[in-house]
């Protein structure tokens, strides 16, 4: 039976402990939250021991494997604990909130041989694994991705959410995720430039954050992408449209891929791979029922149980990759300039 812990119980937390207790090789041995009222709460509906001390609950306890679900700016003390003690961890993402505090948990990692796994959920989804294969005889010159919701006007997030030093706004909390995956599937990002504007709510005290904002950025192979995002749209969406000189892509994070293409010259492959569906030349693939986030979650459990880290989706100086690209996005809306990376 893996004994795993918790460090930082809030909402995303709930994601991964529902997930564990359907595990039957799975136990929650513990939970440390800084509110302990936060960490008493999960512990009614899942099991383990309450801490406030994360390093206590590690000496004491002696998990297999900690999920840390900090907000960014809580990950490097946390990270270096663990991996002093031999423990992997699952990190949420982003890696970190600030560049330079990344750049040195990844040398205090690498030098204790660390294992951990940055939570960028995306890439271990199979439609992401299944678009990666269509895409291999399909040269792609522009991509364009999009994410909106509506936390700014609805105000039910923590207030640390809508304070950009904290949470790092719609691009280090929510666009990054998307911003990993066009690293993940094209390649780094060579230049960038951007504009944000807030038509709802002024920016003040406490509320820093951008409410609208769109990016261009240049691939080192020489595709152009974009990046819209905004927090005061209908409703929670996400769209990544990939144009290729044979087909066209449309991933949804949410595990659906839609592929369509014109000619009839390669139809025989994308029905070895997809759905037809009843429009001409579309196919599709649908996603189980099961929720994203259970794919990552069962990749890391298999590397602890196996010892075998060469699957991992994304390692801690991968996931500072993308923090860099991240930041150097809200460099390039905060500071009105072409940002080169």
């Amino acid at each position: 039976m893996m004994r795993t812990a918790f460090i930082g119980t809030g909402g995303i937390a709930s994601v991964h402990l529902r997930y564990l207790k359907m595990r039957r090789d799975v136990r929650v041995a513990a939970l440390c939250d800084m509110k302990r009222e936060q960490a008493v709460k999960r512990q009614q509906e899942f099991g383990g021991e309450v801490f406030t001390d994360y390093r206590m609950m590690l000496d004491q306890v002696k998990p297999d494997a900690v999920w840390l679900c900090t907000p960014p700016i809580v990950r490097r003390e946390p990270l270096l604990a663990c991996a002093d003690r031999g423990i992997p961890v699952f990190c949420e993402k982003p890696a970190e909130r600030r560049e330079a505090e990344a750049a040195a948990t990844a040398g205090g990692l690498t030098k204790r041989k660390a294992h951990v796994q940055i939570g960028y959920v995306f890439r271990c989804m199979p439609a992401v694994q299944q678009l990666r294969v269509l895409m291999r005889d399909d040269p792609i010159h522009l991509v364009q991705s999009f994410y909106g919701c509506n936390v700014s006007l609805t105000m039910e997030l923590p207030a640390w959410f809508y304070d950009k030093a904290k949470s790092g706004g719609a691009l280090v909390d929510q666009a990054t995720h998307n911003l990993d995956l066009l690293r993940y599937l094209f390649g780094e990002v060579k230049e960038v430039r951007g504009s944000a504007r807030n038509p709802v709510h002024k920016q003040r005290k406490g509320y820093t954050i951008d409410e609208t904002l769109g990016l261009v950025f240049t691939f080192a192979s020489g595709i152009i992408g974009t990046h819209v995002h905004t927090w005061v749209g209908d409703a929670w969406r996400n769209e990544l449209v990939f144009s290729g000189e044979k087909r066209l892509y449309r991933l949804f994070p949410g595990g659906r891929l839609v592929v369509e293409q014109p000619s009839a010259g390669a139809h025989n492959k994308l029905s070895r791979h997809l759905t037809k569906t009843a429009t001409k030349g579309v196919f599709e693939f649908q996603p189980g029922s099961r929720p994203i986030y259970e794919y990552e979650n069962e990749i890391f459990l298999k590397m602890v149980k196996t010892g075998d880290w060469s699957i991992n989706p994304c390692d801690y100086t991968d996931g500072w990759k993308s923090l860099q690209l991240t930041l150097a996005c809200d460099k390039a809306l905060t500071q009105d300039r072409v940002v080169r990376l």
